[in-house]
């Protein structure tokens, strides 16, 4: 899943929840302080663990980036070590000039 579907999930289930919970308080008027009560604390606790499923995401996604980009820098690292590599050993051998190098 990614990222948006999580966020519009979490939204829907809280919509749901808040619309079930408002619902029951008024089939139950006389325990209507007790419905809204556990909505009060259900509520947040849905938020609470949607974004963290959010995050968890987001980090596996920065966690894959930052492996990706890490890697290209090692190949062009020793790209560029390579071909100064070679650079230096033409010059030695009068292959290139100073001038070109």
């Amino acid at each position: 899943m990614n990222l948006v579907t999580i966020r519009v999930l979490i939204t829907i289930m809280a919509t749901f929840t808040a619309i079930t919970f408002i619902a029951l308080s008024y089939i139950f008027p006389e325990h209507s302080v007790f419905i809204l009560t556990i909505e009060v604390i259900l509520l947040p606790t849905l938020y609470i663990i949607g974004n963290y499923f959010a995050e968890s995401l987001i980090e596996k996604e920065y966690v894959k980036i930052i492996d990706y980009i890490s890697d290209k820098s090692e190949q062009l690292n020793e790209r560029y070590n390579n071909e100064r590599f070679i650079n230096i050993s033409l010059k030695k051998r009068g292959e290139i000039s100073k001038e070109t190098w």
